[in-house]
This record gives structure tokens, C-alpha cells and sequence, in this order.
């Protein structure tokens, strides 16, 4: 239906045309319109002057129209760009931010007396709490169970279990985890572990009388032979009597964020406790 009444004003349309060309004829003439003349175009021309405001209607909404497609391409055009554009500028931050890490892994690298490795996290234990990672260097690399990992900030943890490739690290805030510390103000020694199904840890075997306040700082006290002295481990969040026994119970929060640990650092040192991988049968 619609065709049929396109086609009808096209036919009209063309009539027209060629009435205006007629018209054009007579004005070419150095007579002056006829009485027939003057009667065609005084009613013809009006007809005319519609049909060309309608032409010129339907001509500017043309023009809208293919003004707005190419407007809504340019538009999906910059669009793509743009997400391209934040693509290239979040893996530019990733490379930046990669970049500020590692030269805190080689600033203390290069300190003295730390010769580390360092690892990338390859895994995380999928519980609630973090307490597990794991790094892609292993027993190739020189690495045997019990070496301590760390960051700039402080400890992170040490290493519990290792393959060819790869190593498991048990976290500062797991149960398993233990290593002698103290107090960085007034030197009161404990031991730091882990607290079953939390991310902090606590300071066990010190007793009631020694002076230790939330907020001292806590540091390895090198004695246990296993990680180096002077070493971050975290800060006093709260300090309680325990209900029964002569000691109190220190929560510590640890120095590390341990949820955001990307890349670590191995020291290298021969660790007092035996080697599961490497230690024979029976």
C-alpha cells in the first residue's frame, strides 16, 4: 500500500515536471502569458509549490537521517576506541605497579646480608582465610622446605612444601606457622603463630607482668635460627589476660597485606628443621 501511494506521487511529481518544462517553453516566448496560459499556471503552480515543500521536507529528513547513521557510527567508532584506549591504559598501570614492586624486591635484594630469590604467586588457597600460597620456584632453584619468605615490608611466611618447580608457603597467620620475636619498644620475647580461622596472629608464652601495649611494633628475634633479626612481623592490636594461666593473649595484626601478595622473596638460608623431600625414609 505504501509503494502504491509512492508510486502515485512520483507519476504526479513527474507531471509536474513536465508541465513546469511547458512552462519554462512559454517563458522563453517575448509574448506575454495568454488568457489559457495564465489559467494553467495561476493553478498548476501552487500544486507545484507543495509538492516542492514536500520534496524538500522529505530531502532534509533524508539528510537527518544519514547525518544521524553516520553520527551513531562515529559514535560506536570512538566507543571502540576508547575501549581500547582504557585496555592499553589498565595494562600500562599493571606493567607500572609491576615495575614499583620489583624494585622493592630489588632493594632489598641488594641489601646487605639478605641474599634472596625472588617468586611469583602462582595460587592461592581458595579458603575464606589465606594461608596458603604458592610460587613458582621449587627444589631446582635451590629452595628446601623451611626458608623464609618475605617482602620490603616484613614477613610473609615460610616454605612448607616444595617440587622441581614450584613451592607451597605456609602464611605467618596460619596455626602451623611459628617464629620467635619481640618487642621492638621494650624487647619482650614470645612466640608468634597464626590464629586458627583468622587473619591475624597472636604472641603466646608471655606473661602477665611484661610491658607490651597495642600498637608496638614486633619484630623476628633471630633466634630461632630460621629468619633473620630485625625482620617486620606486624603490630599489637590488643592485649588481654587470659582467663586462666599467668600469660596474655597478644593479637597481632601482620605488617604484610597477605590478600595482595603478587611476587615474594625466598632467603636462601639453610633452615634448622629437616627437609620432608629431602630426608630418607624411616
Amino acid at each position: 500500500m505504501f509503494f502504491k501511494r509512492l508510486r502515485n506521487v512520483l507519476l504526479v511529481w513527474v507531471a509536474l515536471l513536465a508541465l513546469l518544462a511547458l512552462f519554462s517553453s512559454f517563458a522563453q516566448t517575448q509574448r506575454n502569458f495568454s488568457a489559457t496560459e495564465s489559467i494553467l499556471i495561476d493553478g498548476l503552480l501552487p500544486v507545484f509549490s507543495v509538492f516542492t515543500s514536500f520534496k524538500n521536507g522529505v530531502a532534509s529528513w533524508w539528510n537527518h537521517y544519514i547525518f544521524l547513521v553516520d553520527t551513531q557510527q562515529e559514535n560506536d567508532r570512538l566507543n571502540q576506541k576508547l575501549g581500547q584506549l582504557q585496555q592499553e591504559n589498565n595494562r600500562l598501570k599493571e606493567i607500572a605497579l609491576a615495575h614499583e614492586r620489583l624494585l622493592k624486591l630489588l632493594h632489598l635484594k641488594e641489601g646487605p646480608g639478605l641474599p634472596v630469590q625472588v617468586a611469583e604467586v602462582v595460587g592461592k588457597n581458595p579458603g575464606p582465610f589465606l594461608q596458603l600460597l604458592f610460587i613458582n620456584k621449587g627444589r631446582k632453584d635451590g629452595l628446601v622446605r623451611g626458608m623464609p619468605v618475605v617482602l620490603p615490608e616484613g614477613v610473609v611466611g615460610r616454605l612448607e612444601k616444595t617440587a622441581d618447580r614450584y613451592s607451597e608457603v605456609l602464611l605467618l597467620n596460619d596455626p602451623g606457622f611459628a617464629v620467635d620475636c619481640q618487642t621492638q619498644r621494650t624487647r619482650v620475647r614470645g612466640i608468634l603463630t597464626g590464629i586458627s580461622g583468622q587473619r591475624h596472629c597472636q604472641i603466646k608464652y608471655v606473661a602477665r607482668t611484661e610491658d607490651i601495649k597495642p600498637g608496638d611494633i614486633i619484630m623476628t628475634s633471630g633466634l630461632d635460627q630460621l629468619f633473620p633479626k630485625g625482620l617486620m612481623l606486624g603490630r599489637v592490636l590488643k592485649v588481654v589476660p587470659q582467663a586462666k594461666g599467668n600469660f596474655l593473649f597478644i593479637e597481632v595484626v601482620p605488617e604484610v597485606s597477605l590478600s595482595e601478595i603478587e611476587e615474594v622473596q625466598i632467603i636462601p638460608r639453610k633452615p634448622p628443621i629437616p627437609d620432608q623431600e629431602s630426608a630418607p625414609d624411616g
